[in-house]
């Protein structure tokens, strides 16, 4: 199910949040050779989790070495007694041993165990544990521990802003020029999903000319994403007042069903019509900086906040959440299809009616 929110969040330095600027400082600094003995990496990206995983085994295991200095433990078939063990022994033939513990969190209280290990940790091995989807409570003492013996990195939930930067990082990373329409097309098609969209931008780096900019066309011939149906042009049109349009639109995605899931689309409606509340608030600066969004598209924001008014916009909202829940249940299979584009079509008619 999308997640769905009217309240407003701004994105709030918490002591061990790490901003997309600092995951690329981590980064570079394992790239560089600066190795933390301890890494303990929670939280609902599992992406970044298994990006810095795959950092450290480049930087510290050799091919030739993988099999004997890279040990792999998942939480729900290992215990805290395995994990001190391996940690406690000795690399075979490189100068450190890579312990990665995944699905940590599966130990629950049992990893309060490796806090003596944490305080008086080896050199000869580095150990990162993988929390994925949850968090230990900071004032506990294991939290305290990892604090100040680990490299504690916690990972929040992303908002769209942070997805438009880090497509434009990992563009930059593989030497691509996106256009600013081609990382909105990029987005409005995958969402929140950082691994697909490193998928997208690694195919059009593959096979598209790296010395020019790169449009929406390319992002068509290249990794297959409509250039005229798509949810960026959905919510430009619904953004326009073009009904008609934005029905024609909807018919031809759901042509491609499979490319169109419903959930991103909801997702991407949701966080247009949130901006467009923004943009209602007396004390809301309206800047593309503040909005999270590129300069060039203020101007679709702004005809939109025009045509609907913050009590419309507040009552879409609840409309998207709704359609959400009807949609929750329906499978992939052709006669579901059909349903999903009955939701979306009653849902411009609902909007046609405010």
């Amino acid at each position: 199910m999308v997640i769905f929110e009217i309240k407003v969040f701004h994105l709030c330095k918490v002591q061990h949040f790490f901003t997309l600027r600092e995951i690329q400082s981590v980064l570079r600094s394992i790239s560089e050779g600066k190795v933390e003995n301890n890494y303990f990496l929670m939280g609902n990206q599992p992406y970044f989790i298994n990006l810095i995983c795959k950092k450290l085994e480049e930087k510290l295991i050799t091919k030739n070495n993988r099999e004997f200095d890279l040990r792999l433990l998942y939480g729900k078939e290992t215990s805290v007694t395995e994990i001190l063990e391996t940690v406690k022994s000795y690399p075979m033939f490189g100068e450190k041993q890579l312990v990665i513990v995944r699905e940590a969190q599966y130990l629950r209280k049992e990893i309060e165990l490796l806090i003596p290990y944490l305080e008086n940790s080896l050199n000869q091995t580095v150990l990162v544990i993988c929390y994925v989807n949850k968090t230990l409570d900071s004032k506990s003492k294991i939290y305290k521990s990892i604090n100040n013996n680990s490299k504690l990195i916690e990972f929040k939930r992303l908002y769209e802003s942070d997805v438009y930067r880090w497509i434009s990082l990992e563009a930059k990373r593989l030497n691509l020029n996106l256009d600013p329409k081609s990382t909105m097309l990029i987005y409005s098609n995958i969402g929140l999903d950082l691994e697909m969209i490193q998928k997208a931008l690694e195919k059009l780096s593959i096979r598209s000319n790296k010395q020019y900019t790169i449009k929406v066309d390319d992002i068509e011939k290249y990794i297959g994403f409509s250039k005229e149906y798509n949810n960026f042009e959905l919510q430009n049109s619904i953004g326009e007042k073009k009904f008609d349009k934005s029905i024609f639109i909807i018919n031809q995605m759901f042509k491609n069903a499979n490319k169109n899931p419903i959930k991103t689309t909801l997702s991407v409606l949701h966080n247009f019509f949130k901006k467009i509340i923004l943009l209602h608030s007396k004390n809301f600066n309206s800047s593309p900086k503040s909005l999270g969004i590129h300069p060039y598209f203020l101007k679709d924001y702004q005809m939109a906040a025009r045509n609907f008014s913050l009590e419309n916009s507040i009552k879409i909202i609840h409309l998207l959440k709704d359609t959400d829940i009807k949609s929750v249940g329906i499978t992939d299979n052709r006669v579901d299809k059909r349903k999903e584009l009955k939701l979306m079509l009653d849902l411009i008619l609902d909007i046609i009616g405010l």
